[in-house]
């Protein structure tokens, strides 16, 4: 009983840390793998397959859209965009599930 409710607290914290709004705003320049390290490493533990997307999702469209407005388990990230996004976009669709 306790295992569970402490897996239930841990997992609430979890999501609740990696969903909302994220303030973090690229340097001029920012590569799509210094965005990634630096925005989004730590929810998607550093691992590139972690990104598993269908096919389906797997377009500029979608990734996009995720980057800029979220889900409940991914904050927004209202910051990148315009270039930035189209790098950080590109990075994603190229390493997704490797």
């Amino acid at each position: 009983m306790y295992k569970k409710l402490g897996f239930i607290i841990a997992s609430s914290a979890f999501l609740a840390a990696c969903s909302g709004t994220n303030d973090y705003t690229p340097k001029a320049g920012a590569t799509g793998e210094n965005m990634y390290i630096a925005a989004c490493a730590s929810c998607h533990n550093g691992e590139f397959s972690h990104w598993q997307m269908t096919p389906e999702e797997a377009n500029a469209g979608y990734v996009k859209k995720m980057i800029a407005e979220g889900t409940m388990g991914m904050p927004a990230f209202p910051n990148i965009k315009g270039e930035q996004l189209e790098v950080l976009t590109q990075f994603v669709l190229e390493n997704n599930a490797k």
